[in-house]
This record gives C-alpha cells, sequence and structure tokens, in this order.
C-alpha cells in the first residue's frame, strides 16, 4: 500500500481557497468546500492505485524570476521527501500538485485552475 501524505503548504493552500469560497459567496461556500473535499478524496484513492495518472508537472517549464522562485520551493519540498517525481492533476475547476515514489505520495500544493501558480509560502 502506497503511503499518501499532505504537505503543511498543500493544507495552507486548501484554507486560502476555503476563504476565496466564503468571500465570493457565504452561503454556497459550504457545499462548494464539501464538493471540493469529496473530489480530493476521490483524487487520493485514484492516485494510490495509479500514482503516475498525472501529467508532469508543467510548472517545470517556469522561465519567468517568481515562476523559479516558486519552483525551487517545491522542488525543495519534494527532494527532501526524497520523491523524485513532480505531477499534477486537474480536478473540476483545480490542479492538485503531487510528488511521488512507488511507495509514497505527498501532496505538494493546490491551486485554481485561474491562479498563476501554487504560491508557496515566503519562509
Amino acid at each position: 500500500m502506497i503511503q499518501v501524505d499532505f504537505a503543511r503548504h498543500f493544507r495552507n493552500r486548501l484554507d486560502v481557497l476555503y476563504e476565496f469560497l466564503l468571500t465570493q459567496d457565504v452561503s454556497l461556500a459550504p457545499i462548494r468546500a464539501e464538493e471540493l473535499n469529496e473530489e480530493l478524496l476521490r483524487f487520493v484513492e485514484l492516485v494510490k492505485l495509479h500514482p503516475r495518472i498525472g501529467r508532469p508537472a508543467g510548472l517545470l517549464s517556469a522561465t519567468s524570476l517568481e515562476g523559479r522562485t516558486r519552483l525551487d520551493v517545491l522542488l525543495r519540498l519534494a527532494s527532501e521527501a526524497e520523491l523524485p517525481e513532480l505531477r499534477e492533476y486537474v480536478l473540476r475547476s483545480h490542479l492538485v500538485l503531487y510528488a511521488h515514489s512507488d511507495k509514497r505520495i505527498l501532496f505538494l500544493s493546490i491551486r485554481h485552475q485561474r491562479e498563476l501558480g501554487y504560491m508557496p509560502e515566503a519562509g
């Protein structure tokens, strides 16, 4: 069985996404948050069976200074976890970035498809 973990950054990004849902529509935010949670849970089960299901992470081609800085942070997280492959998977409205090996999956970040990047926090 493949071990699945969530980086602190992934949890922080979920909090940011949930806050954004609240600013969009307070009454629909709980429903949309639950839909996202269910979608993530289904993906967790799927990726445990097929770790390579995601496409190679598009951020690897980052050319701007900001893009390279974001990439460096995420690559460092994957390297520290000794997970060589970075992939992203498209949910309905979000992209999930994860690193994996044959034994472990680490969810690194999540973003809305309209966001420019995975937005690592400073530090």
